[in-house]
């Protein structure tokens, strides 16, 4: 995310802290998984999230 995007979100350095950690926790999250199809839907899940976040 560029500064200038948090800039507009309003974001304070320890929200985007935040929500780094919990892209850090999804993507985790899908590496742990077994089968590539598991790890495909947790990458989806995590995709659909951040495209929400992006649009408010």
């Amino acid at each position: 995310m560029s500064m200038e995007v948090m800039e507009t979100m309003g974001m304070t350095d320890l929200q985007f802290k935040s929500w780094l950690k919990q892209i850090i926790r999804g993507l985790e999250g899908a590496k742990e998984k077994t089968t590539k199809e598991d790890t495909d839907k947790k990458i989806e899940e995590l995709l659909k999230d951040l495209k929400e976040d992006l649009q408010g």
